[in-house]
């Protein structure tokens, strides 16, 4: 009886040791089908002005798990980037069992500066977002305000107070559709000159920059292939008079 009683233990023991090895491989076979199934093969991009889509996959599906179309949403997905050069958040979203969707949400340039070498890149807060050797024709570029110092993710130290301000107002007028200039200068005493080609745009201090840049957009159509200085030093709410010094001398006023 005692013989029998070991043979029957010893057999159960061996069907639990079956049975947990059956469990495993049945769940090594779904996770290995459930892996083959959502694998990656395709993946979109979209809202990236700064980087390919290439250096965007690089980036954003990073890890032994990113290769999984349900998993990458979950573990790839980034409300901050404060370590990623203009990017300000990344989502990736599920297509289809073999294709996610990366939207990239771009920290948002306001304006550009010299500094040494480089283009360096700020907010509308005024933080220092990239510096390159590349400039980005999209964005303002503005002399006369060469940075003392540069630090990523620090607020730009120039001269100025009234610069950022200016620089704001500036990018939300050209954010209406006004032209962009090709620079912009501001001397020591804030005076703001846009250039526009052979033309040159004397705006003098930041005030009616509305009403200023309102007849900058219409006029420039108007002297379209000449050279010369329109003048908008002394425009206000109620004096609307336009001056445009020839490159020969000659003056006409609008």
């Amino acid at each position: 009886m005692r013989n029998r009683t070991y043979y029957y233990a010893g057999r159960e023991k061996k069907k639990k040791h079956i049975g947990a090895v059956l469990a495993l491989l049945l769940a090594a076979g779904g996770l290995l089908g459930f892996w083959s199934f959502f694998r990656i093969q395709e993946v979109g991009v979209v809202g990236s002005t700064h980087y390919s889509e290439e250096q965007i996959k690089k980036i954003v599906l990073r890890g032994p798990l990113a290769g999984n179309s349900v998993l990458a949403p979950l573990l790839c997905s980034r409300d901050r980037t404060e370590e990623i050069s203009f990017i300000d958040a990344i989502d990736v979203s599920y297509v289809n069992p073999h294709e996610v969707l990366i939207s990239i949400k771009e920290k948002q340039s306001i304006g550009c500066v010299r500094y040494l070498d480089c283009y360096v890149y700020f907010d509308r807060e005024g933080v220092v977002i990239e510096s390159t050797v590349e400039k980005d024709g999209e964005v303002p570029y503005y002399e006369g305000m060469e940075p003392g110092s540069v630090c990523i993710d620090q607020p730009l130290a120039v001269r100025s107070s009234q610069f950022l301000d200016t620089a704001v107002n500036l990018f939300q007028i050209f954010q209406t559709g006004v032209a962009d200039p090709d620079r912009i200068r501001i001397d020591g005493k804030s005076a703001l000159t846009l250039f526009y080609g052979e033309i040159q745009v004397m705006l003098g201090k930041d005030k009616y920059l509305d009403d200023k840049m309102a007849r900058v957009d219409a006029i420039l159509p108007i002297l379209e292939g000449k050279k010369g200085t329109l003048h908008m030093e002394n425009i206000t709410s109620e004096r609307k008079t336009v001056t445009f010094e020839n490159a020969d001398g000659s003056v006409r006023k609008n």
